[in-house]
């Protein structure tokens, strides 16, 4: 609603919808499971997917994402959640992301005057909240500042996410992304690509491990809706719980609207899970996710989970 005020608003100059670096997805292990995270949401990337996730996470949770796009494109990103409340029914995160690039500048005839560089900073803090056993809600707000050559705009957003476990192995989650303020670059104003997402996961245990299957509907306000499917298997190469123990996780998925070729929208990825001890565990994730004729793209993810006794 806000986003279409300003729009009617705005109706003599040139509007349209921007800053892309906001579908890039975060966390090598979302987008191994083809981005179908919103009703997963149980660790730090849940900053960057569903903010009513921390809600329902009972430890601290740190991750770090590094990707190589397309050779010339870096992407990296951080978040970590925290818990603020003493019976762990409420939790706080801080993220930050930054893509930067090249690219060549001509002049009006195009003629190659060298190389200017483009950048995308984002800066967000949220809170999630545990209603019951059974609901969370959680929302955060972002600052987003950007460059192109020697122009800069900004944009202050809001995600705004629902998080309901009717059972032990069911999850459902809901959000609103990127809901906020338009930018200017020069004369064109552009909106955030403002985005709802619903998603459904089910956990299977599997004898010490697990078998995890999700799925997301994900509805952009400048595009047709698309749907992510993904899946992950845990298998524990020790006994849970033991120290030193460590896990193994195969992960895989696809989303829709990649009509690039014919493994457009798959992905594919590996995770390693070690505990130091009963309350330090750390991971290391990698993916693959294929832009068909366009390429791919791999991230990998470093993660330190605290875990309470």
């Amino acid at each position: 609603m806000v986003n279409l005020l300003l729009a009617l608003s705005l109706t003599s100059q040139a509007v349209t919808v921007g800053m892309p670096f906001l579908k890039l997805g975060v966390g090598a292990r979302p987008v191994a499971m083809g981005e179908a995270f919103t009703a997963v949401a149980d660790d730090a990337n849940a900053m960057f997917w569903n903010p009513a996730g921390m809600g329902m996470m009972k430890g601290m949770d740190v991750s770090l994402m590094f990707m190589n796009l397309y050779g010339d494109v870096g992407y990296a990103s951080g978040a970590t959640v925290f818990p603020i409340e003493r019976k762990g029914r409420a939790s706080m995160g801080v993220a930050a992301a930054y893509l930067s690039a090249t690219d060549t500048l001509r002049d009006e005839e195009g003629r190659t005057q060298g190389e200017f560089s483009l950048y995308d900073v984002l800066g967000s803090a949220g809170v999630g909240w545990q209603l019951n056993r059974y609901v969370s809600l959680g929302a955060s707000a972002k600052f987003v500042a950007s460059k192109i050559y020697n122009y800069h705009a900004y944009s202050l957003l809001g995600d705004f996410g629902l998080k309901v476990k009717p059972t032990k192995y069911l999850y459902l989650g809901l959000v609103l992304q990127h809901l906020g303020t338009p930018r200017r670059f020069i004369y064109d104003i552009e909106f955030a690509p403002t985005t709802v997402r619903g998603g459904l996961a089910l956990l299977f245990p599997l004898k010490g491990s697990h078998l995890l299957l999700a799925s997301d509907l994900v509805w952009p306000i400048d595009d047709s809706p698309t749907v992510c499917l993904g899946g992950e298997l845990k298998i524990y190469l020790s006994p849970e719980g033991s120290t030193g123990s460590s896990g193994l996780a195969i992960r895989g998925g696809y989303r829709s609207g990649y009509h690039l070729g014919t493994w457009g929208g798959f992905s594919f990825g590996l995770g390693y899970e070690y505990e130091f001890t009963k309350v330090l565990h750390l991971t290391l994730d990698a993916v693959y996710f294929s832009y068909g004729f366009l390429g791919g793209s791999e991230r990998l993810s470093l993660g330190v989970n605290f875990r309470p006794n």
